[in-house]
This record gives C-alpha cells, sequence and structure tokens, in this order.
C-alpha cells in the first residue's frame, strides 16, 4: 500500500514537472504579459486558506486519537484498581471481579480495539462490562472495610464505562466536520499546483524543480492527513497497549484467558 502510494506521488511529480515544461507560456511571462501582482495576491491567499484549513484539520484529527488514549488510560487505570480493591472481599467474589477485569481488558485489546478501528463495537465486551457491574453491585458489604471496597469498586466500574462510552463513540463517530477539512484541504493542495500552472511559468530548471518539490511536499502531507482520519490505525494509530501492560503485570497464575 505505501508502495503503491509512493508510486503515486512519484508519477504525480513527474506529471507536474512535464506540464511545467511543456505547457510554460515563455512568451507572455517574458515579455511581461502576465499580471504578476495580482497572481502573487491571488497565490497568497490561496496559500492562507489552504495552511488555515490544515492545520484545523490537523488539530481537531489529532484530537480524536488523544481523546481515545486518555479513554483507554482511564479503563486500565479504573479496571487495575477495582482488581486490587477486591481484596477485601469474600474470595468468590473477588476471583469473579478479577476474571471478568482480565477478560473485559483482554477483549478490548485483541478483539475490540480491531473492530473500532473498521468502525464497528463489540457486543463481547459490553456484555463483559455488563458483568462486571452486576458483580461488582453484588459485592458483600457486612463490614466497613467491605463496605469501603464496595463503594471504590462500583466508582471505578463507571469510570470504566465512561471511559469505554467515550473511546467507542469517537472510534465510530462519522466526523462529518473533520471530512468537510480534509477535502478543503485537498482542494486547497490541488489548487496550489494548479495555479501556477495556469497563470504560467516560464521553463527554467529552478521552475521546475519547484512544481516538482511542492508536489511532492503537498502530496505527502495530503497522505499523512488522511491517515489522521483514522485514530485506531495508520501510523498515528493509538493501540491497547495499556491494556495489553495491564495484563501482562497481573500475577503469574491468575489469567482466566489461557
Amino acid at each position: 500500500m505505501i508502495f503503491l502510494i509512493l508510486l503515486v506521488l512519484v508519477l504525480l511529480t513527474a506529471a507536474v514537472a512535464a506540464v511545467t515544461l511543456l505547457g510554460a507560456r515563455r512568451e507572455a511571462v517574458a515579455a511581461g504579459g502576465s499580471d504578476s501582482d495580482s497572481q502573487s495576491f491571488v497565490g497568497g491567499v490561496l496559500n492562507a486558506l489552504f495552511t488555515v484549513l490544515l492545520a484545523f484539520y490537523i488539530v481537531f484529527a489529532w484530537q480524536n486519537g488523544d481523546d481515545v488514549d486518555k479513554a483507554a488510560q482511564q479503563e486500565v487505570n479504573a479496571l487495575n484498581d477495582a482488581y486490587w480493591q477486591v481484596s477485601a472481599v469474600p474470595a468468590e467474589q473477588a476471583a469473579s471481579i478479577r476474571s471478568l477485569a482480565e477478560q473485559y481488558a483482554h477483549r478490548v485489546a485483541e478483539h475490540e480495539w480491531a473492530a473500532l478501528g473498521q468502525g464497528r463495537g463489540d457486543a463481547e465486551a459490553d456484555r463483559l462490562l455488563v458483568g462486571l457491574r452486576a458483580e461488582a453491585i453484588a459485592l458483600l458489604a457486612d463490614t466497613e472495610v467491605q463496605k469501603s471496597a464496595r463503594e471504590q469498586v462500583l466508582a471505578d466500574v463507571r469510570q470504566i464505562d465512561e471511559g469505554h462510552r467515550e473511546r467507542v463513540d469517537v472510534a465510530t463517530d462519522d466526523q462529518s466536520f473533520n471530512v468537510v477539512l480534509l477535502v478543503g484541504s485537498i482542494l486547497g493542495a490541488v489548487l496550489m499546483i494548479v495555479f501556477p500552472l495556469l497563470v504560467g511559468l516560464s521553463a527554467r530548471p529552478a521552475n521546475v524543480v519547484t512544481m516538482a518539490l511542492l508536489t511532492l511536499t503537498l502530496g505527502f502531507t495530503i497522505y499523512l492527513s488522511v491517515q489522521l482520519m483514522h485514530p485506531l490505525q495508520g501510523p498515528f494509530g493509538v493501540d491497547p497497549d495499556s491494556f495489553r501492560t495491564f495484563l501482562e503485570a497481573l500475577p503469574e497464575g491468575t489469567s482466566a484467558t489461557e
């Protein structure tokens, strides 16, 4: 896929260089027949609009990935706290809570994360979260220590649920606003390349090299921008390592997923 994209960029750059050479309006440029002041002004406006749109898009798209990462960290912190808080409750109930917490983390890391990357939720992760909440509600509170543990575990489950819902909402959102900004950025990049060719360039080697570099730079920028649309995939995608780290830190011999 990356090779194909690089090939497209190279071919596009070659095409722009060829157009610059073959379609240059040498006579108009050499004779001063083109209105360079007006062209510079229009080019500057196009450049400013492109820069503003791209900057806004990058900020909002990057924020989506950051929101997913923060929500995942909230889930893992709450999972870890709930796992150890149940030390004060009867062993059977503690084992049930810990097993569900571990199963949930494993399900998110190995299944739900990939599903969210494709814009789909995971019913099994939802089911495990419902079971975890039910077990937390059923915890005994016969002593002050057990009562405190129950309240803390319930608070942890609420945080897990909130983090999970936020993560799913961000990952499955259609990102309509970001799509508009991205389309505007792509159009702006196209205009940045087409405009100089339309107004006329001489066939000087410096102009050909400049147009080729501009095409390569804008093409690569747009490619990276498109990758930002996917907060869980691509070079900028957030990974589920926090959940895997939680699982790896559990005491040996307690795995409920093997």
